[in-house]
């Protein structure tokens, strides 16, 4: 199946978007658009030749305190709240899940934030699994857990 990576827009078909994570169906169907208005982020379709939404992912910025990185890292950045970019959903189609779409999703995602890191400062892309199964999804492609994290979620990050 062939897909491509567009900005969001409200033309492309997400009505039968299911990647059984009922948060992220409903937020692509309902509550991605007011997101995009706020901007509070900004969201990337993979579509197919139909138009119909096969996948997306989310960036926001914000920062992180210096503290919640390994003591490895800190030598390598300042000691002060760290300029992060934050991948807030990513998600797939269960009828396109194991061809690879969800790799893509994610190197879009890292590349995206890498032309922006050389021209604003941006250290680090962070994101909140929302089961282990995502964790190690992410562990797999070279995020690390963060240190001293004192919410509920699994954070992790990658190193820009």
């Amino acid at each position: 199946m062939s897909w491509k990576f567009v900005d969001f827009h409200k033309k492309y078909d997400r009505s039968q978007f299911n990647c059984s994570e009922p948060s992220l169906n409903n937020y692509l169907k309902s509550q991605i658009s007011q997101d995009i208005t706020r901007k509070a982020n900004v969201s990337v379709l993979a579509i197919n030749p139909q138009n119909h939404v096969l996948g997306f992912y989310t960036l926001s910025s914000g920062s992180l305190e210096f503290k919640n990185f390994p003591p490895s890292l800190k030598r390598k950045i300042a000691p002060y709240p760290v300029p992060i970019a934050r991948l807030g959903r990513l998600a797939v189609d269960n009828s396109i899940k194991g061809q690879g779409l969800g790799k893509e999703l994610l190197f879009h995602a890292i590349d995206r934030v890498e032309e922006v890191a050389k021209k604003i400062g941006i250290r680090a892309i962070i994101v909140d699994a929302k089961n282990q199964n995502a964790a190690n999804y992410y562990l797999k492609y070279g995020f690390e857990y963060l240190q001293n994290n004192s919410s509920s979620k699994t954070t992790l990050f990658l190193i820009i």
